[in-house]
């Protein structure tokens, strides 16, 4: 189904906005008419939704928002008007005037603009943000070419098989009995020449040939020989290739393995860091509600005093809490977090958070932040 309004969320900027502030202060916001969607719209829209009792409480304007702001007339809600005395009174049908002290007004109208982090909230997110940002990067394997060639090499080796012709010991083999034949045969028939006269005879062929062959004979009887050293040198070099791969293999299953720790680490770390931040959320949500309730309890306990009659002196709340110093656990956690992205050469991303926080640091913790950069061969900027 389309929608009948325009929704308007945190970060919008235009009309639409400027026309949900225009009916918000109808109702006695007091929001800037400025057409942009900040933390104080947004409180006030979830303090709208909540009190009127629409279905989704969560500080955007949509369809059911916009319907219940334009359908019903816009009530002015009471005011809280300084008086002379210098307390906020609220308007009373029947009553007398029921004042609450400036003070307690002034602190629970800041804090019903809605939840702000304070800065161990916000210190430990940015750890928790340092750490993230150090996930490691893919596993980069050292060997996996040179063991895939050695694999190649190893699974495309041919079978063994011995040829005489083509092993280079046989070859000189045959080439030093020929000619140990030859000089046989040519001795054989000299001898056989010097008995006859200088003439030769069919024996005398026959000796020679015999002779030659007898070496010829020898040489055949090494080819079982030579077959089995050449067996022996091709699964030596087969035994070599395994050698090899096996050792590479071992190397890059211990860096991966290394790469797998250092992951497993950085998720502890990272999860240690977001329950921390979690912790932290929940523990400043729950004072901030406690907060809230204690002004809201302390103006209604004012009104019905003054209602009575009673002067109720002002606590002289000043709205600059703000300023105060960095607390020691937001300082400890800012300190981890500009190291992680010192570490991991950010050194940007180190002095924007420096930044930040660095106007509302003690002298003590400047000297900290500066020790940590100078610990990276840096120089914090303040």
């Amino acid at each position: 189904m389309a929608s009948t309004y325009t929704m308007v969320a945190y970060g919008s900027q235009g009309s639409a906005v400027r026309q949900l502030q225009n009916e918000l202060n109808k109702r006695g916001y007091g929001l800037a008419e400025d057409g942009i969607f900040g933390k104080k719209t947004r409180s006030a829209v979830r303090d709208y939704q909540k009190k009127n009792g629409l279905t989704m409480v969560d500080g955007i304007a949509g369809d059911e928002t916009w319907g219940s702001l334009l359908s019903a007339a816009a009530v002015q809600e009471p005011q809280l008007t300084p008086t002379a005395q210098g307390t906020f009174v609220t308007a009373a049908e029947s009553t007398p005037r029921a004042e609450v002290t400036a003070g307690t007004a002034r602190r629970l109208r800041e804090l019903e603009q809605g939840y702000t982090p304070s800065d161990e909230v916000t210190a430990a997110r940015a750890y928790r943000d340092s750490v993230a940002a150090m996930e490691p990067g893919a596993y980069q394997s050292r060997f996996e070419e040179k063991l895939q060639e050695l694999y190649d090499q190893i699974a495309g080796r041919e079978a063994f098989d011995y040829d005489p012709e083509e092993d280079e010991a046989y070859r000189r083999y045959a080439k030093l009995y020929a000619a140990k034949g030859a000089a046989a045969m040519e001795d054989t028939l000299g001898k056989a020449a010097s008995l006859t006269g200088g003439y030769g005879s069919s024996y005398a062929q026959s000796a020679g040939q015999q002779a030659y062959n007898g070496y010829l004979q020898e040489l055949a009887a090494l080819v079982p020989e030579l077959r089995q050293a050449a067996l022996a040198e091709y699964r030596q070099e087969g035994q070599a290739l395994t050698d090899r791969y096996n050792m590479l293999n071992q190397q890059e299953k211990a860096g991966y393995d290394r790469w797998q720790d250092t992951v497993a680490q950085w998720q502890r770390a990272l999860s240690k860091a977001q329950s921390s931040y979690e912790d932290v959320s929940a523990q400043d949500e729950k004072a901030y509600q406690a907060m809230l309730k204690h002004y809201a309890d302390k103006a209604e306990q004012e009104r019905k005093l003054s209602a009575a009659g009673a002067k109720i002196e002002d606590s002289g709340y000043e709205a600059d809490a703000g300023k105060e110093s960095l607390s020691s656990t937001a300082a400890d956690s800012l300190q981890r977090a500009v190291g992680n992205y010192l570490k991991s050469s950010r050194e940007d991303t180190a002095r924007a958070l420096l930044q930040q926080y660095a106007q509302r640091m003690t002298p003590a913790q400047r000297k900290r932040f500066e020790a940590l950069f100078d610990s990276y061969g840096r120089t914090a900027s303040w």
